[in-house]
């Protein structure tokens, strides 16, 4: 397994944070065929290839994954999309 951490700072009201962390994880859903739940300030990410989580805190989104084979191959464009959705979906 490979292991990604993504880290965001953001300064948005924790209600318009956790709308835009809902839309970040529908668009990876979308996109990986994932499926997310809530569990508190933890919106949790379950797929046959991905285990992980996007944490949600006053000033800071975090997401933390598990990738298996052969989803791990792709960590580089896995990243690069998460922090792509970060930047857009988590400005002010």
């Amino acid at each position: 397994m490979v292991s990604i951490t993504r880290v965001r700072q953001h300064t948005l009201d924790p209600v318009v944070a956790r709308a835009r962390v809902e839309q970040i994880a529908a668009k990876l859903a979308d996109r990986f065929g994932a499926r997310c739940r809530w569990d508190g300030d933890r919106l949790c990410v379950d797929h046959t290839s991905v285990q992980g989580a996007l944490s949600l805190t006053a000033h800071q989104v975090t997401l933390e994954a598990e990738l298996r084979f052969p989803v791990s191959l792709l960590r580089t464009q896995i990243e690069t999309e998460i922090d792509r959705l970060m930047e857009r979906e988590l400005s002010a």
